[in-house]
């Protein structure tokens, strides 16, 4: 599948970011930065490989401890779905955007 496709199927919008985040598993700790979000997922950079279908906890700065699983392994992390509500949804998507929003004017006072 081509990466054109790959991005057409996705569900949500993609929106880079570098945050500091922690990843919990039943009985383990790692840290980690989240590379990028949407409101189905993430792509979080970690020292840890996790397995496919493990079930995490991934704390988002602003938002709090959000359910995951793994979905795919990449090199220098994992790429993980979300497992939230279609009524939870929504409100992730706005406090998505919020985050999007402090990284805009981040970003805009550097430059300024």
């Amino acid at each position: 599948m081509s990466a054109e496709n790959s991005d057409n199927r996705r569900e949500h919008k993609r929106i880079l970011v570098s945050k500091a985040t922690l990843v919990k598993t039943d009985n383990k700790e790692f840290s980690g930065r989240i590379l990028n979000i949407s409101a189905g997922g993430a792509g979080i950079c970690m020292d840890v490989q996790l397995v496919d279908s493990t079930h995490i906890t991934v704390n988002i700065e602003n938002v709090g401890m959000i359910p995951a699983k793994v979905v795919r392994k990449m090199k220098d992390g994992v790429g993980v779905k979300f497992e939230i509500s279609k009524e939870k949804e929504k409100r992730f998507i706005e406090q998505i955007t919020e985050i999007v929003e402090l990284k805009r004017n981040e970003e805009a006072n550097k430059i300024a």
